[in-house]
C-alpha cells in the first residue's frame, strides 16, 4: 500500500473540491435530494482524503507508528463503506422516499451502518476483516460482510431507480446505470489488484449527477433568477407525498403583454425580475416560481393561515409604481389566486388544473384583485373552458353549422321565413346547447367572427338554394350586442350580402330586449344604417328581458317574436293568458307583425292564430333542420 499512487485520489480531492463550490455556490434546491447530494460530497471527500492520509501515514510509518496507521486505514474503510450508503440514500431521496417514515428502509440503513462500524471496530482488535503487515495491506475474511452490505446497497440502488423512475423527473438512467457499472468494475479493481481508483470514479459519478439531477441552473429561470415550471413539479410532487398542509398563491401579471410592447422586452425582463425578487421577501418559508410570461407561484411551506394576509400584501405592493429603465415608473396590477393543499388540492395536477382555471377566471372577471379557489365552481370553469376551446376549434375548421326552424304564416297558410340557428357538435363534448356555447363566444370575443361565419353561410344558403324562387321571403339572423357595437358593422353586413348577390329584403335582423336597451351610438348608428338600406328588425324574445313599450315605440322594429315562456304560461294560468291577449291586441293596434314561439300543439296553434298573432314558430311544425332538410320541408308543404 505504500506504493500506492495517489494520484487518482488526488485528482479525485480537486474535482469534489470544484463540485462542492459549484454546488454552494448555486441557489439551494429546497428538497430532501439536494441535501442529500451534499452528504455524499462530503462523505467521499473524507474518504478520499482519508485514503491519502492512511497511505502517506503507511509511507511513514516509522514516525507515526502501526497503530496509528491501522487506525487511519479502519477510519478509510469505514467512509468507503458509508460512500455506498450515503449514496443509496441520496437515490431513495430522488425516488421522494422519506427514509426516516419508512420503517423498511429506516431499519436497512441502521443495520448496514452498524453492521459496517462493528465489523471495523472489531477488526481493530482481532484483524478480521484486513490486515496491514510489513506495508502490505490484505484483505481478510469478513471482509466479505461489508462486501455483502455495499452489494445490498447497490442492489436497492437499482430497484429503486427502476421502480420509482417516473419519480426521477431530470435523472437520465443510462449514464447514471453505466456510471454505477464503472464503479463497481473500479472497486473490484482496487480490492484485488489494488488500484486505487475507486475514489475518482465515485466522482465521476457526483459529477454526472451533479450535470443531469442537482445542477441548479436547470431548474432556474434565467430572466427572474427564480425556480421554473420545470421544478415546480419536483417540488409540489415531493411537498404532496410528505402530505403536511401547504399553500400556494398564484400572481398573473395583468396587461403583461402591453408592458412588452409599450416599453419593450429589456423593461418587461426587469419588471419581472423586480417582481420575482419582492416575492422572495414576502413570506420567510415561501418559495418563488416563474411559470410562464406574466405568472408567479409563492408556495408557503408552513403557516397556510397566513395566506389571506400574504395574498393582501402583495395586491398592496401592486398598488405602488415599479421601477424601469432610465429612472421611470409604471403602475400595473396583478390578479392572485390562493389555494389551500391538501384541502382543495391532493395532487400535483389537481392543483395545476385548478389554479389554471383559477387564474383564467381572474384575469378575466377580477383584475387586481384575490379570489380564493375553494370559493369558485372548478367544474363549471372547466366546463366552460371546454366548451370555448370547442368553439375556437369548430370556427378555425368552419364546422359551425347552421339549422333552420321554419316560421309558419297563418294568413298565406304557408311557411314564408325561417330563423336561422347556430348550433355546434363537439368530438368530445358532442351536441352543444347554444345557451351554452353563445354567451361563452360573447364573453371571449369569439362571438365576431362567429356572427360573420354564420351570415356568410346564411348568404350562401340563400343564394346557392333559389330561396327567391320558394314560399320563403327572407330568413331571420340573431345579431349580437357585441357586433353591433362595432365601428362599420353595418358598412360590413351590407359588403357580405353584396358579395352574395342577397337583396337586403331576404334578411331580418332579430336582436334581443338586451340589445334595445343599448343606448350606446355605435349601435344606433349602426341599426339606422341598416334600416336605411332596406334591412328589417325584429325583436325576440318580447316580455323575457327589460324592454318596455317605449323602446317599441322609438327602435325600427316591425315584428315582435313573443318569447315562448310568455306563450306556454299562458296556456297554465288564467291571468297569464289574459295578459298574452293584451298585449297581442296592444301590438296589433301599433300594426306590428306578431310571431308566437314556442307553438308545440294543435291547440296552441289555433288559440294563437284566433288572438291575433300573424306567425306561429315552434316544434308543432318542425325543429331546427339542416339546410337540405329544410328545403325538402318547404317544397312538401
Amino acid at each position: 500500500m505504500a506504493n500506492w499512487n495517489l494520484s487518482f485520489d488526488y485528482a479525485a480531492v480537486f474535482f469534489l473540491l470544484l463540485i462542492l463550490v459549484w454546488f454552494l455556490s448555486e441557489k439551494m434546491v429546497p428538497l430532501r435530494s439536494h441535501r442529500a447530494f451534499l452528504v455524499l460530497l462530503i462523505n467521499d471527500l473524507a474518504s478520499a482524503t482519508l485514503e491519502i492520509i492512511a497511505t502517506w501515514m503507511a509511507r511513514n510509518i516509522d514516525v507515526v507508528g502501526p497503530n496509528s496507521v491501522f487506525f487511519a486505514l479502519t477510519l478509510s474503510n469505514l467512509a468507503v463503506n458509508l460512500t455506498c450508503i450515503t449514496f443509496t440514500f441520496y437515490i431513495l431521496q430522488l425516488a421522494h422516499i422519506d427514509v426516516l417514515k419508512s420503517k423498511l428502509q429506516h431499519s436497512l440503513f441502521i443495520i448496514a451502518i452498524a453492521i459496517d462500524v462493528l465489523v471495523l471496530s472489531v477488526n481493530y482488535f482481532n484483524h478480521w476483516a484486513f490486515t496491514f503487515e510489513d506495508g502490505v495491506y490484505r484483505v481478510a475474511y469478513a471482509s466479505l460482510i461489508l462486501y455483502a452490505v455495499d452489494a445490498a446497497m447497490f442492489l436497492v440502488c437499482l430497484v429503486t431507480i427502476f421502480r420509482f423512475r417516473k419519480h426521477f423527473q431530470f435523472l437520465r438512467v443510462a449514464p447514471l446505470l453505466f456510471i454505477l457499472a464503472f464503479c463497481a468494475v473500479m472497486a473490484a479493481l482496487q480490492l484485488t489488484a489494488y488500484v486505487p481508483m475507486l475514489h475518482l470514479m465515485i466522482t465521476s459519478l457526483c459529477l454526472t449527477l451533479f450535470h443531469y439531477q442537482q445542477n441548479a441552473g436547470t431548474v432556474t429561470d434565467m430572466v427572474t433568477k427564480q425556480f421554473n415550471r420545470r421544478f415546480l413539479r419536483e417540488y409540489l410532487y415531493g411537498k404532496f407525498s410528505e402530505k403536511k398542509p401547504f399553500g400556494v398563491v398564484a400572481l398573473a401579471m395583468d396587461d403583461f403583454k402591453f408592458i412588452n410592447r409599450t416599453y419593450g422586452a429589456e423593461a418587461g425582463d426587469s419588471l419581472l425580475y423586480q417582481v420575482g425578487e419582492y416575492l422572495n421577501t414576502v413570506h420567510s418559508f415561501g418559495i418563488v416560481f416563474r411559470l410562464g410570461s406574466d405568472q408567479f407561484y409563492l408556495v408557503i411551506d408552513r403557516r397556510t393561515d397566513q395566506l389571506s394576509s400574504v395574498a393582501e400584501k402583495i395586491r398592496k405592493r401592486f398598488h405602488q409604481p415599479w421601477s424601469i429603465q432610465n429612472g421611470n415608473a409604471i403602475m400595473m396590477s396583478a390578479s392572485l389566486c390562493c389555494i389551500e393543499c391538501p384541502k382543495d388540492a391532493n395532487s400535483y395536477d389537481s392543483l395545476i388544473d385548478a389554479l389554471d382555471y383559477s387564474v383564467g377566471y381572474a384575469k378575466k372577471n377580477k383584475k387586481g384583485g384575490i379570489i380564493y379557489v375553494c370559493d369558485l365552481d372548478l367544474s363549471r370553469l372547466r366546463q366552460e373552458k371546454m366548451i370555448e376551446k370547442a368553439v375556437r376549434t369548430a370556427i378555425d375548421r368552419d364546422e359551425l353549422m347552421v339549422y333552420y326552424q321554419p316560421i309558419f304564416s297563418v294568413e298565406q297558410g304557408v311557411y314564408n321565413s325561417a330563423e336561422a340557428l347556430v348550433r355546434l357538435n363537439d368530438d368530445n363534448l358532442g351536441w352543444i346547447s347554444p345557451e351554452d356555447f353563445i354567451p361563452i363566444a360573447e364573453k371571449n370575443g369569439m362571438i365576431l367572427e362567429m356572427g360573420e361565419m354564420i351570415l356568410a353561410k346564411v348568404c350562401r344558403f340563400i343564394r346557392d338554394f333559389h330561396l327567391s324562387e320558394t314560399t320563403i321571403q327572407y330568413i331571420e339572423v340573431n345579431i349580437s350586442p357585441l357586433q353591433l357595437r362595432q365601428p362599420g358593422f353595418a358598412d360590413k353586413f351590407m359588403q357580405l350580402l353584396e358579395s352574395y348577390a342577397v337583396r337586403p329584403q331576404q334578411i331580418n335582423i332579430e336582436i334581443t330586449e338586451t340589445t334595445a336597451v343599448d343606448s350606446s351610438a355605435i349601435v344606433q348608428r349602426n341599426i339606422q344604417a341598416l334600416v336605411g338600406h332596406g334591412i328589417v328588425f325584429s325583436l325576440d324574445d318580447y316580455g323575457s328581458g327589460n324592454a318596455n313599450i317605449a323602446y317599441i315605440n322609438h327602435m325600427p322594429f316591425k315584428l315582435i317574436k313573443i318569447d315562448k315562456y310568455i306563450i306556454w304560461d299562458s296556456f297554465k294560468s288564467q291571468k297569464a293568458g289574459i295578459t298574452l291577449a293584451y298585449t297581442i291586441k296592444m301590438l296589433n293596434a301599433l300594426e306590428l307583425s306578431i310571431v308566437a314561439e314556442g307553438v308545440e300543439t294543435e291547440e296552441m296553434r289555433e288559440h294563437l292564430a284566433g288572438i291575433g298573432c300573424h306567425y306561429l314558430q315552434g316544434w308543432y311544425y318542425s325543429r331546427a333542420v339542416p339546410d337540405h332538410e329544410f328545403i325538402q320541408l318547404v317544397a312538401a308543404q
